[in-house]
């Protein structure tokens, strides 16, 4: 009994030692590496001195034993444009890190990126160096970086933005009264979080064909391009006039265009595509509005919306919804002579829809279209429409109501024309307007309804 008493615990030490689970066990075994959500953790676009978005790299120990990281390091030491957060620490380098079998950890990464003279987009790399058990395995960084244009609460004179840098919107800025904002073509403006652009002076933007304005959100991720909402917009305030926007995009916003400009000069909007807007793409207040070739689509309420009457000339333009991930509850094209929700009512409206697509593939929209009153004095022709409480008003004059229009990959958002289009050769020839959106030559004698004459293939 003596003897028993005496090796009881040795037994239970043994015991403690057989059971400790597997995977707090630490392998020494060269062979027992790490693996990685991926060789590398990529950075789109970084604007210098403002940082960027953080990423997350997984590290995985797929063995069943657990494994000891005796270092995870930048190469580049703390000289690194890199930033590295492992478990809630943001160090250069990390020592002796225990990773239990089968388990995972996260590393945070960012990347801030100093200013230089370089307009151009530039490369900066570096890597995460992982060493265990005498091996060492390297997971890239990679990072695109350009210098910008600033712009942070900024009220403005007469100035041009000139295209050699992006220009990064990072609150509101706002075009003085009785000053032009003038953006020169191929100029590439980014609007971060709650950014605007307030015009109560002149806006011109003078993209081309082939060199356009793009106004869109700061994020450059992929999953980002379509996404709405991420900035405010374009706002045409009361005191502005006589505002130009040729081919011009304008995308990502809360709102696209909103005009509040009574008895002011008119906003001309040619050749521009409109898209991704969280609420409307165009809209305006009892203004006066001129919209050619242009393309609005995949908004959350009005593609384009004409409120308390005013003077609206909407012609060749594709206004459509395909593939809208946004639960619009509203018509994509509304013209009224009141402003709902206030005692604006009865104002003068005049509206010339000519040459024009309104259309959606959504199942419980039979009526795209709302004018009231809708007037014979309103030139509504020669347009592809998907409606149906005005068909006996609007079934004549060269319309054609709720036939599809065909484009060639709306789901890729392409709205340009297939070869069997109803679109095509159905408008009117218009002797002012003889380039399409994409300043394309426009048959003179059987040009195309939308925004897109058609290629012949």
């Amino acid at each position: 009994m003596r003897y028993l008493l005496a090796i009881l615990p040795l037994l239970f030490l043994l015991s403690m030692i057989s059971c400790e689970p597997k995977d707090e066990i630490i392998t020494t075994d060269p062979d027992a590496v790490l693996a990685f959500s991926g060789d590398t953790v990529l950075f789109d676009t970084v604007f210098v001195s403002r940082g960027s978005v953080t990423k997350r790299l997984k590290v995985y120990n797929t063995n069943k034993k657990a494994i000891k990281i005796s270092e995870i390091a930048l190469a580049g030491s703390g000289a690194s444009p890199y930033q590295l957060t492992v478990n809630g620490v943001q160090s250069p380098l990390v020592n002796n890190l225990e990773l239990r079998g089968g388990d995972s950890i996260y590393v945070l990464v960012k990347v801030n990126i100093n200013p230089t003279d370089v307009n151009l987009p530039f490369l900066v790399a570096d890597s995460i160096l992982f060493k265990t058990n005498g091996q060492q395995q390297s997971v890239k960084l990679v990072a695109y970086g350009q210098n910008a244009y600033f712009h942070r609460k900024e009220s403005i004179g007469t100035t041009t933005w000139r295209n050699d840098k992006p220009h990064v919107l990072l609150d509101t800025v706002l075009v003085k009264e009785g000053a032009t904002l003038t953006i020169e073509k191929g100029t590439k403006v980014y609007g971060s979080n709650k950014s605007v652009l307030l015009v109560n002076g002149q806006l011109l933007a003078q993209g081309t064909p082939e060199e356009r304005v793009v106004f869109s959100g700061y994020r450059r991720e992929a999953e980002y391009l379509t996404a709405p909402g991420q900035w405010e917009g374009i706002r045409i305030l009361t005191k502005s006039a006589n505002n130009n926007l040729q081919y011009t995009d304008i995308k990502n916003t809360l709102y696209g265009l909103r005009i509040g400009n009574p008895g002011m000069g008119g906003t001309v909007v040619e050749g521009c595509a409109i898209q991704y807007a969280f609420l409307d793409g165009i809209v305006a207040f009892t203004s006066d509005v001129k919209v050619v070739n242009t393309l609005i689509h995949n908004c959350g309420q009005y593609a384009f919306g004409g409120l308390g009457g005013g003077k609206y000339e909407i012609v060749y333009s594709t206004i459509v919804s395909y593939n809208n991930p946004l639960l619009r509850e509203t018509p994509l094209f509304v013209v009224t002579d009141f402003v709902p929700g206030t005692e604006i009512k009865n104002q003068p409206t005049s509206l010339k829809l000519v040459n024009s697509i309104v259309y959606s593939d959504g199942f419980n929209a039979a009526d795209e279209m709302l004018v009231t009153p809708l007037s014979e004095s309103m030139d509504i022709s020669h347009n592809l429409l998907r409606i149906s409480l005005y068909k006996d008003q609007l079934n004549k004059s060269g319309n054609k109501l709720n036939v599809e229009p065909k484009f060639k990959a709306p789901a890729k958002a392409d709205f340009a024309l297939d070869t069997l289009s109803p679109a095509s050769s159905a408008a009117k020839f218009l002797p002012a307007i003889l380039l399409d959106i994409k300043g394309k030559v426009r048959n003179i004698n059987t040009p195309d309804a939308g925004a897109y004459e058609r290629l012949i293939d």
